[in-house]
């Protein structure tokens, strides 16, 4: 058991309450002055233990109760600005969340994009192949700073080839532009927007060369297609050849000769179809040919059609 005593104006306790009051002489029993400047607190061990007294200034428990209060003050203070901060660390969460949210769609158009550009590029490409293959078949060539085009070698153009790559998936060039400002060029998304830029400055590149070279392609095919048109592609006639072009021995002489022409066999007034485009110059009888007619096809070429049963 234990008993207290505090030292301020109050009743005291006797020694009716606990037998070592009396024994101690040490122990007050009178009452206590009411100017003591001190507070004392007795403890006591048991009913017969000896008991300990902790004497306390009242100024000193003033100001250990003063500085508990400013503690408090400042702990209600601190909690208080927690929950503030709490709430603004809260909504910089969600607006972060809102942000990477943002950047993940953002992320999607950009391999949207890439993928759009690659795309396009494949199409160059076969334009580009059709236009080599086409430039072949009219025996052009390539113009001074076309190389490139042509021949796929050389010029001033932007390497670009693209894999598969495992950091885009889609394009992948075999350079990367210098980076300025002091970026760091192996950032993914950085060398994402560098190829895509390259790849768009490619394309440019190569579309004002393959267009260039689609302008010499067009004049050049209206500058043949009359001559294409006036080159006879067709037998004038069905029917088996009887005489060929060259030497032979003529039937009128029997001799040998140069054919200079090509004998069809054809039923009798079987229709004699121009083989080309062209003008009929002259329709007459001549005492070797007999009725013949002669067709002008310009570009320097002439066809002449004889042993005619009629001219109509």
């Amino acid at each position: 058991m234990v008993f207290l005593k505090v030292g301020f104006p109050a009743p005291t306790f006797t020694s009716a309450l606990h037998p070592s009051l009396q024994a101690d002489p040490k122990i007050r029993t009178d009452p206590v002055n009411p100017s003591d400047d001190r507070w004392t607190i007795m403890l006591f061990r048991g009913i017969t233990g000896e008991p300990s007294r902790i004497s306390l200034r009242k100024r000193t428990v003033k100001r250990v109760l003063l500085a508990a209060a400013l503690l408090s003050v400042v702990q209600v203070g601190v909690l208080a600005h927690y929950v503030v901060q709490s709430g603004q660390v809260t909504e910089q969460v969600a607006e972060l969340e809102g942000l990477k949210e943002e950047l993940s769609q953002s992320k999607g158009q950009v391999v949207e994009f890439s993928e759009a550009v690659d795309k396009m590029r494949q199409r160059v490409l076969t334009i580009q192949s059709i236009n080599e293959k086409l430039q072949v078949m009219f025996g052009l060539e390539p113009e001074q700073g076309d190389t490139a085009v042509v021949n796929g070698q050389g010029g001033e153009e932007v390497p670009y080839e693209a894999p598969l790559d495992g950091r885009t998936g889609i394009l992948n060039f075999d350079y990367l532009a210098e980076i300025d400002g002091g970026e760091n060029p192996n950032d993914p998304g950085l060398m994402m927007a560098t190829d895509i830029k390259n790849g768009l400055f490619w394309l440019d590149e190569q579309t004002v060369r393959q267009l260039r070279v689609l302008a010499r392609l067009e004049k050049t095919a209206g500058e043949r297609v009359g001559l294409w048109a006036a080159t006879p592609s067709i037998w004038p006639v069905k029917g088996p050849v009887s005489s060929k072009f060259g030497p032979r021995i003529s039937p009128f002489t029997g001799k040998r000769a140069f054919h200079a022409g090509v004998d069809i066999v054809a039923p009798k007034g079987e229709e004699v179809r121009a083989p080309a485009k062209g003008k009929v110059v002259v329709a007459s009888y001549d005492s070797r040919m007999g009725n013949f007619i002669r067709i002008n096809h310009r570009h320097g070429i002439e066809t002449t059609y004889g042993h005619l049963s009629k001219i109509l």
